[in-house]
């Protein structure tokens, strides 16, 4: 790569940043931080109230002077009570069996892809928030449950048997943020120890027509810290199952052993569940379910917990947990509304070993969603947003790919002088190398002029790979023949033998894949033997993509065709043009 071939890929790299500064000084919305306050240190209660009995004058002593009389709370009913919260974008159940939430409904978002669909409704057969540690609360033990007058909230409450008194209380903070205040108030006349504890989500699953594609996770949980950054565990559940692992791991990450944790998450393709406390510190744990009938590890459901430290609440005081709780889409504007960087569960962040790309990536991803619904605005069909979008890529990576063709052809057209000095200097293979690159000199071609576009749009492929397989925008989007963008097309579902269904896109695609490289190479220049192999490469590789493309969300199989069927456009014009010159 020569410095004049720099220049258009440093120009195309700044061109994200700067967008990223525009973006987040003028668009988006500003949250500010919430402080976060060490979780109180763990006591002995069994020491403290043998203070209390054998020193008159301590502390212990003289809280259990001044202790409240017991507080009355209503007696939980026998059978499970049910209460509702909408606030016109969510709908949940609340439960009195544990103090959770029984079922999600999503409003705004169909559950099947039909004209008259109910709405997605998400249900957990273990309550969501109900408490693991905590005898008297758990997801079976009921609760009394109390509606508020308002309907604007749901207070639960019971007394536990070491005379703790719980208090739950939720309510909407906003359009898919649930706002859980829990009380725990000691009204006996020593101190009592409230047990390490924990708050789990409900259990995600897939829909049962959804499928991984091969070595891509769908299922995941992440966690956030303000230090450390995001994680996504999804992408390690083989290896924290460990081979010919268990049918279901509750476990810590080993990285998380002690670390306190701003956030998690559990999710699915298109929804999911985020718990962020407040005030207090939390370290998390994941709770994973995999499939029976699967050779591999293939994870079946997934859940997150927040775990909280053994703590000693006082006689006459109250230990109080607030925590926000997020339900609904994984769209990024309403991730970023929420605040506290949920967006950040989209996975456009690259972690790992090519995190030193992310300066790059994240900005790209940004840029490609963005760029594709505003596109939408203009024209409301996600299909055609996906062709203006591939259009505006082709454009801006025109001067690149225009240089890659014309080296490719000046380096055809070189081939008999490089084939004669091969022959020339056989016995001399440095000799002969040598010459080839003198020869490159004098007529100006750079060798590797034909492979800078493959190299720079790789990176802009597994953004834009990333953007459509998690873009919820895409559900149920319809184009021409393609009844779902965010899925393969499946036509003819199990009719089709040995594959299944049929996918015309890949088809197109590779049959496009083919007409470009024909375009592109074409053989008179070459020697025999270069021929040869320019006819195997022409067809191994389109045979190899459509393999590789088969099953992939057809939005994402759109892009790669248009992009084909552009690059034709392109060259065709360049060969007539040449033609005409010719003439």
């Amino acid at each position: 790569m020569t410095k004049k071939d720099l220049v258009p890929v440093i120009i195309l790299a700044l061109l994200i940043p700067l967008w990223m500064l525009f973006d987040r000084t003028f668009l988006a919305p500003k949250f500010p931080a919430k402080p976060r306050i060490t979780a109180p240190q763990s006591t002995n209660a069994t020491a403290f109230a043998e203070s209390a009995a054998t020193d008159p004058q301590s502390p212990a002593a003289a809280e259990s002077a001044t202790a409240p009389a017991a507080i009355e709370v209503e007696a939980p009913a026998e059978e499970e009570v049910v209460a509702t919260l909408d606030n016109g974008k969510v709908k949940l159940e609340l439960t009195s069996l544990g103090g959770g939430i029984k079922s999600a409904t999503l409003l705004n978002y169909p559950a099947l892809n039909e004209k008259d669909s109910p709405p997605v409704v998400i249900e957990f057969p273990r309550a969501a928030l109900a408490y693991e540690g905590l005898a008297g609360i758990g997801a079976n033990e009921a609760l009394a449950l109390q509606p508020a007058e308002d309907g604007q909230s749901v207070t639960l409450s019971k007394e536990l048997a070491s005379g703790i008194v719980f208090q739950r209380t939720l309510s909407f903070t906003n359009d898919y943020v649930l706002q859980v205040s829990d009380r725990f108030t000691n009204p006996g006349s020593g101190p009592t120890a409230l047990a390490e504890r924990r708050i789990v989500t409900g259990r995600m699953e897939n829909p049962a027509e959804m499928k991984a594609m091969k070595g891509v996770s769908i299922l995941g949980v992440d966690s956030f810290t303000p230090a450390g950054g995001i994680e996504y565990w999804g992408r390690k559940l083989q290896k924290l199952y460990g081979k010919n692992g268990p049918l279901a791991i509750d476990i810590v990450p080993p990285e998380m052993n002690g670390i306190e944790v701003d956030w998690v998450s559990a999710k699915n393709k298109f929804f999911v569940q985020i718990l962020r406390p407040e005030g207090t510190a939390a370290t998390m744990a994941i709770l994973s379910a995999r499939d029976a009938e699967e050779k591999k590890t293939v994870p079946k459901d997934i859940a997150a917990a927040l775990a909280f430290q053994e703590q000693v609440i006082g006689a006459g005081e109250t230990a109080e947990l607030n925590y926000t709780y997020f339900i609904g889409p994984k769209q990024y504007s309403i991730l970023k509304a929420s605040g506290h960087n949920a967006e950040k569960v989209m996975e456009f962040e690259t972690t790992g070993a090519f995190s030193f790309m992310n300066w790059l990536m994240e900005p790209a991803r940004r840029f490609l969603l963005w760029t594709l619904n505003k596109f939408f605005a203009v024209i409301p069909n996600y299909g055609v947003a996906i062709i203006l979008l591939t259009l505006l890529i082709r454009i801006l990576f025109w001067p690149l790919t225009h240089k890659s063709t014309e080296s490719m052809k000046r380096m055809q057209e070189l081939q008999p002088e490089i084939k004669a000095l091969q022959e020339k200097y056989k016995k001399e293979p440095q000799k002969a190398q040598q010459e080839v690159m003198k020869l490159y000199k004098e007529k100006k071609v750079n060798p590797m002029g034909g492979c800078l576009p493959m190299f720079v749009q790789i990176p802009v492929f597994i953004a834009l790979f990333t953007v459509l397989r998690n873009a919820i925008e895409l559900r149920y989007s319809g184009f021409l023949w393609i009844a779902d963008l965010s899925q393969p097309e499946n036509l003819f579902a199990g009719s089709v033998p040995f594959v299944g269904s049929l996918n015309i896109l890949p088809l197109l695609m590779s049959v496009s894949m083919i007409w470009q490289q024909k375009l592109s190479t074409p053989g008179t220049a070459a020697t025999p033997e270069q021929q040869q192999q320019q006819k195997m490469m022409m067809f191994m590789m389109p045979i190899m993509m459509l393999f590789f493309f088969y099953s992939m969300p057809s939005g994402l199989v759109l892009y790669w065709t248009t992009s084909n069927l552009l690059m034709i456009a392109q060259t065709g014009f360049r060969n007539l043009k040449k033609k005409k010159v010719e003439a």
